[in-house]
Formats: structure tokens, sequence, C-alpha cells
């Protein structure tokens, strides 16, 4: 069987793959997609925080309005209670019917003015913590939008160094025998790493075992030689 050639344009295919190899590898472990996984879970984090806040607030503020909605028209009916009792005109028992109305109806507007209060205070409260837990929030949004585009630009100048590099790995492969890089592209998907390696004496470059002269010289007949110890391809 003819022996194959193209065996030198094998080695620089190899190394660009290796490159290739290792800027995808630098772009999946860039340290700010770490740094920028930190950053999108504190920014979930407060942004949660933040909502949490809010909808207490949110609630408070319409018990607020209820209870002062309340307040208005229970202070308008005791206005007009007390002025039917101070106008006279009245049965004594009709008067002591009344009377106890008021009695009631300033218990409860007694009762509603401190609930009003603590709602209002704690409106305050939530006001604070509100404002706080929205600053909060928006620094670290801030922090992870800054990271996102921080890895954008990085990712952007790796792919454009991979197109670069896949071009010339196209040009490379198109000067290399069929089945050759066939097989080249085989060992590659069942081992990875090296697997083209040039011959010092009877020395794999890849993996750097000595072969036998015999050893050397039964491979060295073979269309495609290949290492007895690795497989890688040998460069003879």
């Amino acid at each position: 069987m003819e022996r194959l050639t193209s065996f030198s344009d094998l080695l620089d295919l190899q190394q660009v793959d290796s490159l290739i190899d290792r800027l995808g590898e630098d772009r999946r472990t860039l340290p700010e997609l770490a740094e920028l996984r930190k950053a999108a879970a504190e920014a979930a984090a407060t942004a949660s925080a933040h909502s949490e806040v809010n909808d207490r607030l949110r609630v408070v503020e319409r018990s607020t309005a209820r209870v002062e909605d309340e307040l208005t028209m229970t202070e308008q009916r005791l206005g007009e209670q007390e002025r039917r009792l101070y106008a006279g005109a009245m049965s004594a028992r009709e008067a002591d019917h009344l009377r106890l109305e008021v009695d009631n109806l300033r218990n409860l507007v007694s009762r509603m003015e401190d609930e009003l209060l603590e709602l209002l205070e704690e409106r305050e409260r939530l006001d604070e913590k509100e404002k706080s837990a929205r600053e909060t929030a928006e620094a670290a949004s801030a922090v992870e939008r800054g990271l996102a585009a921080r890895v954008a630009d990085l990712q952007a100048t790796i792919d454009g160094s991979l197109a670069r590099y896949r071009e010339r790995r196209d040009e490379i492969a198109a000067e290399i025998a069929p089945a050759l890089l066939r097989k080249y592209v085989q060992l590659r998907q069942r081992r990875g790493g090296v697997v083209v390696g040039e011959v010092d004496g009877r020395v794999c470059g890849a993996c750097h075992l000595q072969m036998s002269v015999a050893e050397r010289e039964e491979v060295a007949a073979d269309p495609i030689p290949q290492c007895i110890h690795c497989a890688a391809i040998l460069c003879l």
C-alpha cells in the first residue's frame, strides 16, 4: 500500500487544534465567570429581599388606608350621634341608648387611632428598610451588569481568536490526505490530547517511549505509521 504523505501538515494541524482546545478551555474557565455567577446570585438574593420588603410595605400601606377610611367614617358617625345627644328632644330611654352608642364609638375611635399609629410607625420603618433594600439591590445589579459586560468582552476576544484558528485549521486540513485526516480525527475523538508525534531515532514524540529496531521497521512499513505504545500517528 502506498505510503500517505502530508505528515508535517498533520503536526501543524495538531498544534492549531491544541490552541483551539486551549482557547475553548480558557473561555469556559474565565475567572470572571465565577465572579459573574456569584454576582448574579447576590443580585437575585438582594432583589428577592427588596421584593419581600416592598410587598410588606404595600400590605401596610393598604392597611393604613383602610384604617384611615374606617376611622374617618367612624368619627363622622360619632360626630352625628354626639350632636343628636346634645340636641336632646328624645326620651330618656333613647338618650341612654344613644349615650351607650357614643361611648362605644369613642372607644372604637380610640382603638382605631392606636391601630393607625402602629401602622404609621410600621410604614415609616418599612419605608427606610425598603429604601435600603432597593439601594442594595441596585448596587448588586450594577455589579452583575459590569461583570457581564466584562465577560462578554473577554469571550468576544477569545471568539475572534477561535475564528482565526478555525479558518487556519480548515486551510491545513485541506492539504492532508483524507485517510490520514480521518485517522487523526478518530484518535483525537477517542483519546484527545497529543495524537501525532515526530520520531527521534526510535523514540515516539507523543509518549516518549522507545521502540526496538524491529518495531520501528514494522511501524515504518505501514501507510499510516502508529506508535506501538500509544497509537499516535508517527512522522518518520
